[in-house]
């Protein structure tokens, strides 16, 4: 049943999770380096988390995207999971910046809930090609 809906929720779900984690990396990137920071480069620190944000958050996604829809479920589940706890990582207090915070949530909410949606997709996918699997 879920499987019907899914190219439906990976794109919309997934564009979301994309356009709001780029909105993230664009507000992280124009801010200025945290400061208060004592062991940590400020400048090295928003830099690797702009450029992991943008990769992990963006590229991986929209990679995912435009795949087949109902093939690789299980590595879109772990794209999009691992996308959403990027974008967690980015809600630090030492990093986070006033609009950005609002689009990282939205981006961490899309992202684990398209994984848990892909878990369910394989499952279903799974029932179907074999009834009597325990799924």
């Amino acid at each position: 049943m879920i499987s019907q809906y899914y190219r439906h929720l990976l794109s919309i779900l997934g564009f979301v999770v994309a356009a709001c984690s780029s909105i993230s990396v664009a507000l992280l990137w124009a801010a200025p380096p945290p400061t208060g920071l004592k062991n940590i480069d400020p400048v090295a620190l928003k830099a690797t988390i702009v450029l992991i944000l943008a990769f992990l958050g963006v590229v991986m996604p929209l990679a995912a995207i435009f795949t087949p829809a109902l093939r690789w479920l299980v590595l879109k589940a772990a794209v999009f999971a691992v996308a959403g706890l990027t974008n967690a990582v980015a809600l630090s207090p030492e990093l986070a910046v006033p609009f950005q915070d609002t689009a990282s949530v939205i981006a961490v909410a899309c992202g684990l809930g398209l994984a848990v949606v892909s878990i369910l997709a394989f499952m279903d996918s799974v029932q179907k090609k074999n009834p009597q699997s325990k799924f």
